[in-house]
């Protein structure tokens, strides 16, 4: 190529100087010429230089490459080798495995056959222990309906006797609440008796010359009999025999009573005030609120006298 290059501009030079017209144009041509060539020879190197520098560069790149290969050739080879001890480490665990199936399998086939003994066994166990069981259990049933027929029997024969025991102290009961009444009805006419002389004295005293003080004694007694009297009443049933002939009895006594001037003032049930001119003994309760005070009792009634309090009252006040 360089060779061919260099014929070329020979060339041109020759025919360049066969068709100068004088000498003067020989030389402009030669120094034109030598300044050609050595820009050519420039160039010629420079084009050395890089052809030097690219066969450097491909000797670097083929080695790189021989390099390169050779690793891979050595980490391929180290591979395979793994895979072979892989493969071969895989082949001995599948030979093992085959080995403790096939022991596996003789294992499920002796398990089987004993299983099947032992469910054999199992069922005619089971079979003479239900039908013990079920005898037993009729047994057991047997002598429960027994049980139940005696105490049944025995409770019948109990529930007898005690609704006639209760019916006995039920009666007694009766009668007592009865003699009771009967008791009172005669400590009231008697009482009624006692109203009027009572009267009698009122009289007397009215028409005596010389004023005299009335005596509150009988009075406050009479009144404080009325009223226990009254509170047994209260606790007695409607219906016990000879009540309503004592109520009336006490009732015609109050009027009595009112017609002398005694009042016997009752303050059961009513709110307690600190103004109320009586004896009072406190009791807390959870049954009332806080602050709220009732009057739960009368141990003795107040007693007026034409309006005049002759006895203080003495009560119980339950408070919240």
């Amino acid at each position: 190529m360089k060779k061919r290059f260099f014929l070329s501009v020979l060339c041109c030079v020759i025919t360049t100087v066969g068709y100068a017209d004088d000498k003067k144009t020989l030389e402009l041509f030669k120094r034109e010429y030598d300044a050609q060539l050595l820009q050519v020879q420039n160039m010629s190197k420079q084009q050395q230089e890089k052809n030097r520098r690219l066969e450097a560069k491909l000797k670097e790149l083929h080695k790189s490459f021989d390099e390169q290969l050779l690793s891979q050739q050595a980490e391929h080879q180290k591979h395979i080798r793994q895979l072979t001890q892989d493969l071969s480490v895989l082949k001995n665990e599948q030979q093992l495995t085959q080995q403790k199936l096939v022991q596996l399998t003789e294992s499920v086939v002796v398990l089987d056959k004993n299983t099947t003994m032992k469910s054999e066994q199992l069922n005619q166990v089971v079979s003479y222990r239900t039908i013990g069981l079920t005898i037993s259990l009729l047994v057991l049933l047997a002598l429960m309906a027994i049980s139940y027929w005696l105490l049944k029997k025995r409770q019948l024969e109990n529930n007898k006797t005690l609704t006639t025991q209760v019916q006995q102290t039920l009666n007694t009961v009766r009668q007592s609440e009865e003699k009771m009444v009967q008791s009172d009805s005669v400590l009231a006419e008697r009482l009624l008796d006692v109203v009027t002389q009572l009267k009698h004295a009122e009289r007397n005293i009215k028409t005596a010359p010389v004023p005299q003080q009335p005596d509150h004694t009988l009075a406050i007694k009479l009144a404080d009999e009325i009223h226990r009297m009254r509170k047994r009443l209260a606790a007695l049933p409607q219906e016990t025999k000879g009540l309503k002939p004592l109520t009336k009895s006490l009732e015609r006594l109050e009027e009595e009573l009112l017609e002398q001037g005694y009042e016997i003032v009752d303050y059961t049930g009513m709110k307690y005030s600190e103004n109320m001119s009586v004896k009072a003994q406190f009791v807390p309760s959870d049954d009332l609120e806080e602050g709220q005070s009732i009057i739960n009792k009368v141990i003795t009634p107040q007693i007026n006298f034409k309006g005049v309090l002759i006895r203080m009252a003495d009560i119980e006040v339950s408070v919240g």
